[in-house]
C-alpha cells in the first residue's frame, strides 16, 4: 500500500467489543492494507478432531450458551473450545 492510501485508511482498533464488530470491520476492510500489523505464525492442524465429548447441560446453562453463541456468531463447539482454551 502506498503512503497516500495508507493515510486514507481507517484506523485499526486496538480492541473490538464483540466478534460481530470484529467481523464487520474485516468484512469491510482489506487485511493487506494492514500488513504491518501481521505477525507470521507456525501452526499445526489436525485433519480430524481427536476427541469428541457429549455433555449434559442444565437448561439454564444451555440457554446461556445459545445466547452467547447467537450474539458472537460462532458455533457452540467453537465457543466452548475458546472458553476451555482461555481457562487452560
Amino acid at each position: 500500500m502506498d503512503e497516500k492510501n495508507k493515510a486514507n485508511r481507517d484506523v485499526l482498533p486496538d480492541e473490538f467489543e464483540t466478534f460481530e464488530e470484529l467481523s464487520t470491520f474485516w468484512d469491510t476492510h482489506d487485511v493487506t492494507d494492514y500488513a504491518e500489523y501481521l505477525t507470521a505464525v507456525s501452526i499445526e492442524l489436525s485433519p480430524q478432531p481427536t476427541h469428541e465429548y457429549k455433555i449434559v447441560l442444565s437448561d439454564t446453562l444451555n440457554k446461556s450458551i445459545h445466547e452467547v453463541q447467537k450474539k458472537e456468531g460462532v458455533s457452540a463447539g467453537t465457543l466452548v473450545n475458546l472458553w476451555v482454551q482461555e481457562r487452560s
